[in-house]
């Protein structure tokens, strides 16, 4: 990829039985190591696949993600005419993770994934066309909004996927209680127990709750079934203290938000609460689009959802002039 600096050490990019990187992709993109303080991170960078980018996308992924799952989508950036920069979280993909048992899902402070994406946008900062875009789905959502809020990053707008601001079951005073005193008590780095998906592999699609296409569930899973380095585990009392801290701050700073924003809800969303989405939207002042029947992977989702999502930017950047 031309233009990528020489500096960086590159990192693997992984294809399950020799899975082909996207035609429009693969000549434009490149993965590497960047390290911020004691953390290596993975990143790609892939660019817009236009003589004058529009603008560069700044992607944070959810819990367990890595950049591999969003090839697909980025493609879909680059083909729009953007730069897109992902960055591998903390203790996921092939970043650095945080604890001996490489599987546990864990984290000190949701702040440090905001500094990360922060000081990746700024190490690359001459590599990203403006207008910059921060996004993130789910986690990632959580994240890109922390980011903002906190002042560590300054784009002109952010669009957040079914951002983690509000999750079934745990997002509760008896259950916020009741995971506090545990981690407190010394757990933070032991898995919450009852969880499906213990050994980090994908469980069966049938019973998923990410997504109603077959297909594109298939290939996202075949990852983490044939690449053991990108499994991640449950998550641990400690990632979720952090978890509902970060909610806990970005809906009662949501008011502070100062620039465009678009918050796009999936309609059927199992995992997270769309309303959270909404009430996170009318507080900023955001624009806020549900899609009717999706599951909780927007980028996942079949044609009819995913396209949805698509429109709605569009139209979020025209309306904003971006």
């Amino acid at each position: 990829m031309a233009g990528l600096p020489p500096t960086y050490e590159k990192a693997d990019i992984i294809q399950p039985g020799g899975r082909p990187i996207p035609e429009a992709l693969e000549p434009r993109m490149g993965t590497y190591f960047i390290q911020h303080g004691d953390i290596r991170l993975r990143i790609m960078l892939a660019n817009a696949a236009v003589d004058e980018p529009r603008g560069s996308i700044i992607f944070s992924p959810g819990r367990t993600e890595f950049i591999e799952k969003y090839l697909e989508t980025a493609t879909d950036f680059i083909e729009r005419g953007f730069n897109i920069l992902i960055v591998d979280p903390r203790g996921q993909g092939l970043s650095d993770r945080l604890l001996e048992d490489k599987m546990k899902s864990y984290v000190d402070s949701f702040q440090d994934y905001a500094d990360d994406l922060a000081y990746v946008a700024e190490e690359l900062n001459s590599l990203l066309p403006k207008p910059h875009i921060v996004m993130g789905h789910s986690m990632g959502g959580t994240i890109a909004l922390q980011a903002v809020l906190s002042g560590v990053i300054n784009p002109s707008a952010v669009v957040c996927s079914a951002p983690m601001l509000g999750l079934y079951d745990l997002d509760t005073p008896i259950m916020k209680w009741a995971i506090r005193g545990l981690s407190a008590l010394g757990l933070k780095a032991k898995n919450l127990p009852f969880q499906k998906q213990r050994n980090g592999l994908p469980i069966p699609f049938n019973i998923n709750k990410l997504t109603s296409d077959k297909d594109r569930y298939r290939h996202w899973a075949a990852y983490f079934q044939t690449s053991p380095r990108l499994r991640v585990g449950p998550p641990t009392y400690g990632w979720i203290v952090q978890a509902l801290k970060s909610m806990a701050w970005v809906n009662r700073n949501a008011g502070e938000l100062n620039i465009p924003c678009l918050i796009v809800a999936a309609g059927a969303d199992p995992i997270v609460d769309p309303a959270s989405n909404e009430e996170f939207a009318a507080k900023a002042r955001a624009s806020f689009k549900v899609v009717p029947g999706a599951l909780h992977e927007l980028f996942l989702e079949r044609d009819v959802y995913r396209d949805q999502f698509f429109e709605t930017f569009e139209t979020f950047l025209e309306k904003n002039a971006l």
